[in-house]
């Protein structure tokens, strides 16, 4: 056998937390289950009756058992903070507009290819400063009809 540590046996039980007087009744039930120590022994060192001494040792193999059930792999789930109250609802008002700029931005685009005579004589005309290309234009239809 390899170089290891030495078996600790039923030293085990010391280290569990939780009063004496149960770690001492684990360590009988056990030894009955190891085959160290008989149930009559074992019922008269614990003062119970054999009915209840089944009863016992049946109830700590149970949770031996359910201790030993693989549970989910990896970490837990951390839980995700609630948000703010009304956090909801300004987050959807603020879906609302965007949409509404999204469409409004959208029909405009399409305004723009179909007609885009109307969105030019919809915008602004800058005080002080004339379209050369438009005035020259008028300038070359007026010239044509004399």
């Amino acid at each position: 056998m390899g170089a290891g540590r030495p078996p600790r046996g039923w030293n085990h039980i010391d280290d569990l937390e939780g009063p004496e007087n149960q770690k001492q009744r684990l360590r009988i039930i056990l030894e009955t289950v190891s085959g160290e120590r008989t149930v009559r022994e074992a019922c008269e060192t614990l003062q119970v009756s054999e009915a209840r001494f089944h009863a016992l040792r049946q109830q700590v193999l149970e949770s031996a058992l359910a201790g030993l059930t693989p549970g989910r792999p990896g970490r837990p789930r951390r839980e995700e903070p609630l948000p703010p109250p009304g956090y909801l609802a300004e987050l959807e008002e603020e879906v609302r507009d965007l949409k509404l700029d999204l469409e409004a931005s959208r029909i405009q685009t399409e305004l723009a290819l179909v007609m885009p005579e109307v969105l030019k004589r919809g915008q602004p005309r800058q005080r002080g400063k004339k379209n050369t290309s438009e005035a020259n234009s008028r300038r070359r239809k007026g010239r044509r009809r004399r």
